[in-house]
C-alpha cells in the first residue's frame, strides 16, 4: 500500500520543477525516484553534502516507519470493527419480540393499528403540542400536551390513526414532531422516538436494520431495548 508523504517534509534538494505546479503529496516510490535523480544529477566535482544526504535518508526511514505503523493500526481497527459487528449480528436475532426505543421522527402506519410515539423533554415545560404529518408534509393530527406529559423526561403518546376530523387515515409513511414553550417563554423542539416491538432484523449493505411496528430503523438509532 503506497502512502502519501508531504512535500513539506522533503528537503529542497529533492524538489524538481517541470513548469507546472507539482503535487503536494508523493508516495514512497516517487520519493526514491527523486532521491535517485538527485544522485544521478549531482556534480561529481561538487557532490552533495554527506550530512544532508544522510539526513534525507533518515527522514525517509522515519516516515516509512510511521506509515507502516499507521497501516498496522488501520488494519487492527478494521479487524476489531468486523469482530464487533459479527458479535452484534449474532446476538440480534435474540432481540426479536423485545420492546425497543428508536430515535426517529418518521414511521410507517398500516392504516388500522394504533401507534405509540415517544418524546423526551430536557426540562419541565409550560405547553406543548405533538403534530403528525403525512408524506407530503401536511399536518393531519394535532395533539395538545398537558399534565404530566409536560414534565421533564420520556413520554409516550398513543395515536389511534385518525386525523383532526376523527377520520381514519390510510396506510403510509408519516412524520411527527413535538414543540412548544418552556417556563421561561422560550420555544423548544423535543427529541422524538418510535416505540414498539422488534419484529425482524435485516442485514443490508448500508448497515443492520431493525423493524419496529413495520418501520425500518437503523441499529445505531436504538436507545433502549427491554424485555417483551
Amino acid at each position: 500500500m503506497t502512502e502519501g508523504i508531504s512535500m513539506n517534509n522533503v528537503s529542497p534538494a529533492l524538489t524538481m520543477s517541470a513548469g507546472k505546479t507539482q503535487e503536494s503529496v508523493v508516495g514512497k516510490d516517487e520519493f526514491l525516484k527523486l532521491l535517485t535523480f538527485q544522485l544521478r544529477s549531482q556534480n561529481p566535482l561538487k557532490p552533495y553534502d554527506n550530512q544532508e544526504f544522510a539526513a534525507q535518508l533518515a527522514q525517509f526511514s522515519q516516515l516509512e516507519q510511521l506509515v507502516d505503523i499507521r497501516s498496522m493500526i488501520e488494519e487492527q481497527i478494521y479487524s476489531n470493527n468486523i469482530l464487533t459487528q459479527t458479535i452484534a449480528n449474532s446476538a440480534l436475532p435474540g432481540m426479536i419480540g423485545k420492546t425497543a426505543l428508536a430515535m426517529t421522527d418518521n414511521f410507517i402506519h398500516d392504516g388500522f393499528s394504533s401507534q405509540t410515539l415517544s418524546y423526551e423533554l430536557p426540562s419541565n415545560v409550560a405547553s406543548g403540542v405533538l403534530e403528525i404529518k403525512d408524506d407530503s408534509g401536511r399536518i393531519i393530527k394535532t395533539i395538545d400536551l398537558s399534565g404530566s406529559n409536560l414534565n421533564k423526561g420520556n413520554h409516550k403518546i398513543e395515536w389511534d390513526g385518525t386525523n383532526n376530523k376523527g377520520e381514519t387515515v390510510g396506510a403510509g409513511r408519516y412524520q411527527f414532531s413535538v414543540s412548544g414553550t418552556d417556563n421561561n417563554g422560550s420555544n423548544y423542539t423535543a427529541n422524538t422516538y418510535l416505540y414498539g416491538k422488534i419484529e425482524s432484523v435485516r442485514f443490508k449493505s448500508e448497515g443492520t436494520m431493525l423493524i419496529i411496528n413495520g418501520t425500518e430503523v437503523a441499529l445505531n438509532t436504538i436507545s433502549d431495548i427491554s424485555g417483551g
